[in-house]
């Protein structure tokens, strides 16, 4: 397994893969606006003495030394941030949700994506947070109500949501169950068996959220691991279906990231895998649109 998906990327952006494991990354926080504001929020990192790297509107970089001072901030403590890795903020991002949309977080425990796009949502609109995991969906449950988001939960197998609910929300984020690599690291060993398993749920996952989704209507999907089986290899399965696809692009703000690649789909260079570092794990995201 760890050959075949070596020879997915060069050698230096392999070796950029095996050296952020090497060392304890950097944290990314999330700004939550629902219940504070960035000037309040850059006021209490300042008095605990603690410098960052703004990356945007909502997202700051801390040294991975930092992380147990932010842990243990009133501000954490009160919902203030979300303690969330970059990468998985951009798929949310990718999503680019907006007040008044209808939006299906389709696997979302623990919530932090759905944190996410409440935030973009401004907490208005219609927000569908799903989970099939009763001891995932508690959690789900909890922090949802800590940080204020304002969204229906639900405790199904995602693979039937698109039976229930047929053409009906406008955005979908599909963060799949996967073999966990990027974020893991290769010690964590899976048999091609599991992977191609893990892979089999996906397909099925993401044919039920573009049953769920309106024609017009746009889904990310994305796995925090790097075979292909879980990656290219789903999309590819979603395009041979019967639904009628077009691949878009994908917003990568500050991730270094590279094509992914089809023998049957140009278009798959449009999805991505983001290479990780010191500031970020390793991703794959590709978003649709339904025509």
């Amino acid at each position: 397994m760890l050959s075949k998906i070596s020879s997915l990327y060069t050698k230096e952006e392999w070796e950029k893969i095996l050296n952020s494991f090497k060392e304890e990354k950097n944290i990314c926080v999330f700004l939550n606006t629902l219940k504070t504001n960035a000037n309040f929020l850059e006021n209490e990192f300042l008095k605990e003495n603690l410098e960052y790297r703004k990356l945007n509107e909502y997202c700051y970089l801390f040294k991975a030394k930092d992380k147990s001072i932010l842990s243990s901030m009133k501000a954490f403590d009160e919902a203030k941030f979300y303690i969330q890795n970059y990468a998985s903020y951009l798929c949310a991002l990718n999503l680019e949700v907006k007040a008044g949309d209808s939006v299906l977080d389709l696997c979302a425990a623990p919530g932090g994506k759905s944190i996410n796009l409440a935030n973009f949502m401004k907490n208005m609109g219609y927000l569908a947070c799903n989970e099939a995991s009763k001891d995932r969906f508690f959690v789900l449950q909890k922090n949802l109500k800590k940080y204020g988001v304002n969204a229906k939960i639900f405790l199904k197998d995602g693979k039937v949501i698109g039976n229930l609910c047929p053409n009906k929300f406008d955005k979908i984020l599909l963060d799949a169950p996967c073999s966990t690599l990027a974020k893991m690291g290769f010690d964590l060993k899976k048999s091609h068996k599991e992977i191609k398993n893990i892979s089999k749920l996906q397909k099925k996952l993401l044919h039920s959220a573009l049953k769920a989704l309106k024609t017009g209507g746009e889904l990310v999907y994305s796995t925090c691991t790097f075979s292909r089986e879980e990656n290219e290899e789903v999309v590819e399965n979603a395009l041979k279906s019967e639904f009628k696809i077009k691949l878009l692009d994908i917003n990568l703000e500050h991730a270094l990231a590279k094509d992914a690649q089809s023998d049957e789909f140009d278009e798959i260079s449009k999805c991505k895998r983001i290479i990780p570092s010191l500031d970020y794990d390793g991703f794959f995201i590709a978003k649709l649109r339904k025509i």
